[in-house]
């Protein structure tokens, strides 16, 4: 009798509590209150990827110190967060929308990464007007940590062309079946802060490349195809007519440096089997520059007289779980990857002789010149989260370093 009277009790609490933890019905007012706010919730999507790098470097630490060249410790290391990105965007209706990244740089640097505001008219077309990255380029429009494998971003195609390139322009998009297109007409570049080590003035502070105010106008596309299951093929390139709009002597006239930009890029991705192998190959020509003066001063080296430069990525990966069939959620990839780059492999005489340079105090026709091989692994407990290690070593033109044992970890996904 006590254990039917206690199960009743028991039986009485639970109910009482169930009745109270469920909700009283809602108004017709309540109930609309609700619906908007869900709805406003699904036209916004919120995501976003950050990463976080150790690296070990053996070689050593060089110091300038007025003229005096100064070799510090042997090796050294570094913690870094380079960057964490955060991509908003919002639906307006009627094929209307916007998106903003905002993008947190090595912790000490805020700025806005991209900003546009969009109009889909269809699957195949729509067109955006803002800040934009351009897709010049493999890193330029598959950046995040998870599409590479190296602890640190790959440093071939960011040494000639500026990796997170953004201008402000008209971007066309849209697709086709397996093709996908994106076409964008711009502002024509800034000469007057271009260098030797560089086409294209790769602006760290975001400041030239960012202000749209130019006297010629640039093109820019990319085109991807998918027609093959697993492999996606992309060309890619640039070309604009660039001049001198900053500098101005004391006398009010502006100096003219002017020339045409062009670069033609192609990179692919074959993503199938446990395999995963990416390759991209990137050309550039600055040329047609000529300078005319109304000043004896000296330009040094603020303009270009470098009138190719070419780089080559190639990296692959197997996922070694993918031979035990009972491990599906985890991935680990060990791979290897080779970079080849060379800021120039001509030099424009004339543009030297302009600009008050002896064309002989040029180290050779090897300068800038650098292979760098790594090898490491990538394991994914989850698939918008990866960490990573490898071991890499430089190989450059008169420059001998040591090699570079990395880690790193990397997420990137929707969060909402």
């Amino acid at each position: 009798m006590k254990r039917v009277t206690l199960f009743v009790i028991s039986l009485f609490l639970t109910l009482t509590a169930v009745a109270h933890a469920v909700p009283k019905f809602v108004t017709v007012e309540e109930f609309d209150t609700i619906r908007e706010k869900l709805d406003v919730l699904s036209r916004i999507n919120l995501g976003g990827f950050g990463e976080g790098t150790f690296n070990y470097d053996f070689s050593s630490v060089r110091s300038y110190v007025g003229e005096s060249d100064i070799e510090d410790a042997p090796s050294h290391y570094s913690f870094d967060i380079p960057r964490i990105v955060l991509m908003l965007e919002v639906n307006l209706g009627k094929g209307w929308g916007i998106e903003t990244d905002i993008q947190f740089e090595n912790l000490n640097k805020v700025g806005i990464d991209q900003f546009w505001i969009q109009k889909q008219l269809s699957i195949a077309a729509g067109f955006r007007v803002g800040y934009f990255t351009l897709p010049v380029g493999e890193m330029n429009a598959h950046d995040d940590p998870l599409e590479f494998f190296t602890v640190n971003r790959p440093e071939g195609e960011d040494e000639i062309l500026p990796c997170e390139w953004h201008q402000t322009g008209v971007s066309f998009f849209g697709e086709k079946g397996p093709w996908s297109y994106d076409f964008m007409v711009l502002p024509g570049l800034n000469t007057s802060l271009f260098s030797k080590s560089n086409i294209v003035y790769t602006d760290k502070d975001g400041e030239l490349l960012s202000v749209a105010k130019g006297r010629d106008f640039a093109i820019t596309g990319r085109l991807d195809n998918t027609s093959i299951a697993g492999l996606r093929l992309t060309a890619s390139g640039y070309w604009g007519l660039s001049s001198n709009t900053r500098l101005e002597y004391g006398n009010g006239i502006n100096s003219e440096v002017k020339g045409n930009i062009g670069v033609l890029s192609f990179d692919f991705l074959y993503d199938n089997y446990g395999l995963v192998v990416r390759g991209n190959t990137t050309w550039g020509r600055y040329s047609k520059s000529t300078v005319t003066t109304h000043s004896e001063s000296n330009f040094s080296d603020k303009y270009s007289g470098f009138k190719n430069a070419v780089s080559v990525g190639l990296e692959g990966g197997y996922n070694v779980f993918n031979l035990f069939p009972d491990v599906k959620e985890q991935k680990l990839y060990v791979f290897g990857r080779y970079d080849y780059w060379q800021p120039y492999t001509e030099i424009d005489k004339t543009s030297l002789i302009l600009s008050y340079r002896d064309p002989s105090s040029v180290l050779g026709y090897d300068w800038g010149k650098a292979q760098k091989l790594t090898v490491g692994i990538n394991y994914f407990p989850i698939d918008n989260v990866v960490i990573k290690a490898d071991f890499s070593q430089r190989f450059e033109a008169n420059c001998k370093r040591g090699p570079m044992v990395s880690l790193g970890v990397g997420y990137s996904g929707q969060f909402l």
